[in-house]
């Protein structure tokens, strides 16, 4: 091992900005490695694909000209897994590598990739300082059994460390990669040299990890429940580390014209907004995207915003019913808040307002469904509603619940989470067959347009005798929203142009 270039490979799944690869890439870099990074594949949650068998061929031929240490593969999902085991069988058979495996979902399940055989790992949690003491073992012979959150085969059996070496000020980790050093991307039976990322029209930013709240269908509750105990879950960076990635993006991504800050919920720390204000405005100046929540919402800060960029706010609601929301999603904000919540935001001027709602999935009944419709008819619009079903995910608190509620057997359960991910894919924007469920899922829909809106109101108290109708208004409003699809993405670049805030 020691003759070895110290080279380590990460791949990324799905995911050509892949935050957390683009961490461990500026980790290792700065503990003296060459890192090769792989984008392995782009997302399409339509049309998703799994990998070929030419594209195999192709990683495997990159990951053995780097000759590296070790390779890193960050699965994040539980919807890709058919690829991402594919990829494992390969670099096993092919080159005999020791594969060490990251992210939310392998730090949910490490033993689901502890192999009998070869000399495999799991990092869970943050990854930055593990992935460094487990390569500098690799390259050495050193010891790697006493690494913090290091996962590892033994005799008798798996080897779960825990948790630990985690970063209260997150600043320490650095910025992430904006341009990945030795970048290739692997797609339609193609490598393509480069960062793939360097083409974006939108840079994806973190200010933050972990989430405060407990919903039961994500799995940051879960991954909370993995720190040990008095360890700081939710965790701000500073603004001027923020800033100082901006700065690197927009300086190599040269189509760049707006920014979404991806965290589960923008930071509302005393003084972080301000100074943010200030530096962002100074150095970046680009229209931006945050993700904001109904007992988070708050006037000051939006109007701030505003002012230096802000353009959308895009917010979870999931549903109309207060006992899906609080007995099923483990949310406990009121209908009441929700529609408090709608109202700050338009008052804030912000140009874009997007509601997310989970619907049509085991727990909904028609219902539910008129209780949705009638919550949103009460939410201050203009808006853009984002409506979808509902993924189980292995390892969220709603699995249990649907078992445990005899909505379907543990052994179905675990056909649906673990089926291919076309299968994932389609079951998430799945057409319910009951008729009425339909047909209150379209009144839903329609109450976005002014027009379609008018007549689901004038049909709401009898809508089976407007069945056909209130269908051919459905689909006019889906006609609608692809055209203000490409009024919101012209005005965005009309904005980003001109830097009209």
């Amino acid at each position: 091992m020691e003759s070895r270039d110290p080279t380590v490979v990460l791949v990324a799944f799905y995911n050509t900005k892949a935050l957390g690869v683009r961490y461990l890439e500026t980790a290792l870099k700065k503990a003296g490695y060459r890192v090769v990074t792989v984008f392995y594949k782009t997302f399409n949650s339509i049309h998703p694909s799994k990998t070929t068998r030419a594209e195999l061929g192709l990683l495997v031929d990159r990951i053995r000209s780097a000759q590296p240490l070790m390779v890193g593969l960050s699965v994040m999902s539980s919807m890709y897994l058919d690829t991402v085991e594919l990829v494992i069988d390969s670099v096993v058979k092919e080159l005999g590598l020791p594969i060490v495996h990251g992210g939310a979902f392998a730090s949910m399940f490490p033993e689901r990739f502890l192999r009998r055989e070869g000399l495999d790992f799991v990092i869970r949690t943050d990854g930055e300082h593990a992935i460094c003491a487990l390569a500098d073992a690799l390259r050495t012979g050193g010891d790697f059994r006493g690494i913090p959150s290091l996962c590892y085969l033994e005799e008798g059996g798996a080897k779960i460390n825990e948790i630990g070496g985690l970063e209260s000020d997150i600043d320490n980790y650095s910025t992430p990669a904006v341009e990945c050093a030795e970048a290739y991307f692997i797609e339609h039976d193609r490598l393509t040299e480069g960062d793939p990322q360097l083409g974006t029209l939108s840079y994806e930013v973190i200010a933050s990890r972990g989430c405060p709240y407990t919903c039961s269908y994500c799995c940051c509750i879960n991954l909370h429940r993995l720190f040990p105990k008095g360890t700081k879950y939710v965790r701000t960076r500073s603004v001027s580390s923020v800033i100082e990635e901006l700065k690197i993006a927009k300086k190599v991504c040269k189509k760049l014209i707006f920014v979404h800050f991806y965290d589960e919920i923008f930071p509302n720390l005393p003084g972080w907004v301000d100074e943010f204000v200030v530096q962002y405005k100074r150095y970046i100046g680009l229209p931006f995207t945050i993700w904001s929540h109904p007992k988070m919402v708050d006037p000051e800060v939006l109007r701030k915003l505003k002012k230096v960029g802000l353009t959308e706010v895009i917010m979870g609601i999931q549903s109309g019913s207060p006992h899906i929301r609080k007995d099923i999603f483990h949310r406990y904000e009121s209908n009441d808040d929700i529609v408090e919540a709608t109202k700050i935001v338009r008052d804030s001027g912000v140009f874009w307002r997007s509601y997310d709602f989970m619907l049509r999935h085991p727990f909904e009944t028609v219902d539910t469904l008129k209780e949705t419709y009638d919550l949103v008819k009460r939410m201050h619009g203009p808006f853009e509603l984002q409506l979808h079903g509902l993924n189980f995910l292995p390892g969220t608190d709603i699995v249990q619940m649907a078992i445990d509620q005899g909505l379907v057997s543990r052994e179905a359960m675990d056909a649906i989470m673990y089926a291919p991910m076309e299968e994932q894919f389609n079951a998430y924007w799945e057409q319910e067959k009951d008729p009425d469920s339909c047909m209150w899922y379209a009144m839903i829909y329609c109450l976005q347009f002014p027009n379609t809106r008018r007549k689901m109101e004038r049909w709401e108290n009898d809508p089976a005798a407007h069945r056909g109708e209130i269908d051919v208004q459905y689909r006019k409003a889906q006609k609608l929203a692809k055209i203000r699809w490409y009024y919101r993405k012209s005005r965005m670049v009309l904005k980003s142009k001109l830097h009209l805030f």
